[in-house]
């Protein structure tokens, strides 16, 4: 039996025509209208020349677009007509940008306002034969462009509404892309099947409905906002977006909105606090609370536990790499608190997911041993686009299952409660955003012309990464000049906030570099007086 991730707006339509489906900066949609909008995207896109199975994969669209209703209404539309949907971040410099196009070989390209603003002369030479824009009066700026402009809105929607295409399992329903230790972004590739088995869990577990009222502060290319977006039309209640340029105003608009569903990274409460726009029983409207995407710390627990005291805290954790999460924990009194490190355990699978502690030759840890966090189970992704070396290697068959290999090191309890003990590797999250620090040392190699370079994270406060500190040995290149080129190939999260020069890269006794040493400058450095 097929699947589509727009199946739920289509059943609600019929069911709920006038009942809120979405609401941006003034502008709501019921069920019925976004339906129609969708609906008439997914026309417009099925009848173009170039909407067909090419080389054994669905057609692809880019949505190059903040989270909003028009990006929604794309993203509905592509996946209506049997598409696979592609979130580019707007923060994207244009080489990224040129990069994804080159890889996705996309059949449309849906903008709004701001992503139109990114179709430079470079970029709309890789662009593909369709592109589709919310205004009639921006086609005029592109008309020398090689390709056929047309306008998102205009639309004639079917009537009666064509049901959404049901699409195989194995069918990609989604790409998302992350930071890659190449220097290039990695596309993983998420098949219908494992969006549709964690539409299915989480549906069970939060226990939303039609009364609910749900926040949604995620950009399109982080996949927390698919979590959003399905979890809340799945249950027929009303998504409410607030754009990342007024995030500090998060709390008024909750207040304001009467929501009563908050998604956030913990991160996002650390900040508030610092704005003091946490009060004691700011929000008493919030029923349910989902953090995830970075760990949780008991600190932002006890914060969150005032502002909003009627609410549930629901932890989530997992990677892109296995559909948004793949493990939840409740808090509940006592704290389920990972030990020596006071951030809250990441607690149990979902249903149908699995979850191993492996060793460093890929067997199995024995009793509370820590090692790498394996998952494995139905929301697995298909692998990485055009990377069948990196799939292979993250990926494993091991005892004839297969896995998926975090890069996280943790343990399991004698509960049965997994707790994340932090990265194997150079990875690390900031506000959400999964960053390889060797990515951004490729880029600091190749800008500073010297070999030696480091990437740390500063600072960290209550276990939440704050920014990037990047340090370079013997180059000749002057700190700003890097700045520049990192901000040319870098998205703006994951670019650091300063570069040190030293004359010697510090080094372990056995010869591997000393983040140790680098992490005791920084603090020398805010230690001395002004």
């Amino acid at each position: 039996m097929g699947f589509n991730i727009a199946n739920a707006v289509y059943e609600h339509q019929r069911r709920h025509p006038d009942r809120l489906a979405i609401s941006c900066e003034g502008q709501e949609l019921s069920y019925g209208e976004l339906a129609q909008r969708a609906g008439g995207v997914a026309g417009q896109l099925s009848r173009s020349p170039a909407w067909a199975i090419n080389q054994g994969f669905r057609p692809r669209v880019g949505i190059l677009a903040s989270q909003s209703i028009d990006a929604c209404t794309g993203l509905l539309g592509a996946s209506w007509a049997g598409g696979t949907y592609i979130p580019i971040s707007l923060k994207s410099p244009e080489e990224r940008l040129l990069t994804i196009l080159e890889q996705c070989q996309l059949a449309a390209l849906i903008c709004d306002n701001r992503g139109a603003g990114l179709l430079s002369e470079k970029v709309l030479a890789a662009c593909p034969p369709l592109v589709l824009l919310p205004e009639p009066g921006l086609h005029a700026s592109f008309a020398d462009a090689k390709v056929a402009f047309q306008d998102l809105h205009a639309v004639p929607t079917p009537s009666p509404l064509t049901a959404p295409v049901q699409i195989n399992a194995q069918d990609l329903a989604y790409i998302i892309f992350t930071s890659g230790t190449t220097g290039l972004p990695k596309g993983v590739m998420i098949p219908a099947g494992a969006i549709e088995h964690y539409v299915t869990v989480l549906t069970a577990l939060l226990g939303l409905d039609a009364d609910d009222r749900v926040l949604d502060v995620s950009e399109l290319s982080f996949d927390f906002s698919v979590h959003n977006m399905l979890t809340t039309w799945q249950a027929g209640a009303s998504l409410h977006i607030l754009r990342a340029n007024r995030i500090m105003n998060v709390v008024k608009f909750a207040a304001a909105n009467r929501l009563t569903v908050w998604n956030s990274v913990p991160s996002l409460v650390g900040m508030l606090k610092q704005i003091k726009a946490l009060q004691p029983a700011v929000l008493p409207d919030i029923r349910l609370t989902i953090m995830g995407a970075e760990p949780l710390p008991t600190t932002i627990v006890d914060l969150w536990q005032q502002a909003a005291p009627n609410s549930a805290i629901l932890n989530l954790y997992g990677p892109t790499e296995v559909t948004i999460s793949a493990s939840s924990q409740l808090v509940t009194k006592p704290l389920a608190v990972t030990p020596q490190r006071n951030i809250m355990a990441i607690g149990t699978p979902h249903p149908g997911l699995e979850a191993a502690i492996m060793t460093a030759d890929r067997r199995l840890a024995s009793g509370d041993q820590p090692g790498e966090l394996a998952l494995s189970g139905p929301q697995l992704a298909a692998g990485y686009l055009n990377a069948d070396d990196l799939t292979a290697a993250r990926f494993p068959i091991i005892d004839g299952k297969r896995w998926y290999l975090t890069g996280d090191q943790a343990f399991c309890d004698a509960a049965g409660r997994y707790h994340h003990l932090g990265r194997l590797d150079n990875q690390v999250k900031i506000l959400g955003h999964r960053v390889e620090l060797e990515e951004i040392e490729t880029h600091l190699r190749e800008l500073s012309e010297a070999e030696l370079v480091a990437a740390v994270v500063w600072p960290v406060t209550d276990g939440t990464v704050r920014g990037i500190v990047a340090f370079v040995a013997g180059s000749l290149i002057q700190a700003a000049t890097i700045l520049t080129g990192l901000r040319l190939r870098l998205p703006a999260y994951s670019i650091p906030s300063r570069i040190i020069h030293i004359e010697q890269m510090p080094v372990t006794p056995n010869g591997k570099q000393d983040r140790g040493a680098l992490l005791r400058i920084l603090e020398s450095d805010v230690s001395k007086p002004a």
